[in-house]
């Protein structure tokens, strides 16, 4: 079974790979193999840039957008719904 690891302790390696730090240091104190270390940090290389770009919407952000997009339709279509109901039934 693989095991899942935080954003927080990818973040956390992948700065201690960036600093010089001997990866096998790193692999010993977060138990980890040494892909993953560099994974991580061509990772972190690659999308840093990201966090600093002022149209970056978060990913929580983009979830909020979406679920209020849905329950406004969710709530239009119970609307149109309960409005047919009532001409059927008359």
């Amino acid at each position: 079974m693989r095991k899942s690891h935080s954003a927080m302790l990818k973040f956390k390696v992948a700065i201690a790979a960036l600093t010089g730090r001997p990866i096998t240091e790193i692999c010993k104190q977060y138990e980890i193999g040494e892909g993953l270390v560099h994974k991580w940090k061509k990772r972190l290389k690659e999308n840093g840039t990201e966090i600093f770009n002022s149209n970056h919407k978060s990913q929580k952000e983009k979830q909020e957008g979406e679920m209020a997009k849905l329950y406004q339709r969710i709530g239009q279509l119970t609307t149109e719904l309960e409005f047919l109901k009532k001409i059927v039934e008359a």
